[in-house]
């Protein structure tokens, strides 16, 4: 039986996807801006179903929390699992370039 995880995004999360919009409106276009943020958000809404079925994000430890990620053309979602609350928590949304240690800080 599948079972069927609440998604949480935290303002971290939210901040970003923003800034990731923004800056394409920016430098690319509305339309391309959209295209992005609406398959971000669909991503997003897949995290509901087998979670764990995404890798986990290497390069950022600890020793508490698993951090799992999923990609969307350029773009990560990062994650956390809490199994017995049958919740998805997305930490952060960011470019797939973006240096570990940057990461580090926000995640630990």
């Amino acid at each position: 039986m599948d079972q069927t995880y609440q998604v949480v995004i935290t303002e971290q999360a939210e901040s970003s996807l923003k800034s990731i919009v923004d800056y394409l409106i920016q430098t690319a276009s509305d339309s391309v801006a959209e295209k992005v943020r609406a398959g971000i958000v669909a991503e997003l809404k897949k995290l509901a179903r087998m979670p764990q079925k995404n890798p986990l994000l290497r390069g950022v430890d600890n020793l508490v929390i698993t951090y799992r990620r999923v990609l969307k053309w350029s773009y990560r979602i990062i994650y956390t699992i809490e199994e017995e609350d049958l919740l998805v928590i997305v930490v952060e949304i960011d470019h797939s370039n973006r240096n570990p240690i940057e990461l580090e800080k926000i995640l630990i």
